[in-house]
C-alpha cells in the first residue's frame, strides 16, 4: 500500500470516531474549583459501565425534595476503593460531596460519600 492510501485511511478513521468517544473522560462539565456537600437519601445505585450513577434526594426548605445524580469513577476503580453493587440501598442516609455540574443541573461528579457511622467511600483508588 502506498503512503497516500495510508494517509487517506487514517483521515477516514479519524473522522469516523464520534466526538463523544474522544471527550468521554473529561471533567469540563463540572465546577472542579468548588465542592458541593449535600445531606441525601439514596433512591438508587445504578451499577453499570462505564460509570456507576448514584441517584438521591435532597430536602431543603426552599425547594422541598429535589432529585440529584452523582457520577462516580469506573467500576474497576470503585471496586478497588471498597465499593460493591450492594453498598447503597434505597433509603440510606448519607452525605455526598462532589463537583456540581457547571450548567446548574442537579448532577455532580462524586468525590466522597460519608455514612452516618463515619465510614467513607470515594471515587479514588486508596493510596497504598
Amino acid at each position: 500500500m502506498n503512503e497516500n492510501a495510508i494517509a487517506i485511511m487514517l483521515v477516514v478513521i479519524g473522522l469516523a470516531v464520534p466526538p463523544a468517544v474522544v471527550a468521554h473522560h473529561g471533567a469540563a462539565a463540572y465546577e472542579t474549583d468548588a465542592i458541593t456537600t449535600l445531606s441525601a437519601t439514596i433512591t438508587e445505585l445504578d451499577w453499570r459501565n462505564p460509570h456507576a450513577l448514584i441517584h438521591f434526594e435532597v430536602s431543603d426548605a426552599r425547594h422541598g425534595l429535589t432529585a440529584w445524580t452523582a457520577e462516580t469513577a469506573g467500576l474497576v476503580i470503585l471496586i478497588r476503593a471498597g465499593w460493591t453493587r450492594n453498598v447503597l440501598k434505597p433509603g440510606d442516609r448519607v452525605v455526598i460531596s462532589g463537583h456540581r455540574a457547571a450548567n446548574g443541573s442537579n448532577t455532580m461528579l462524586l468525590k466522597r460519600l460519608t455514612f452516618p457511622d463515619g465510614r467513607e467511600l470515594t471515587s479514588l483508588i486508596p493510596a497504598r
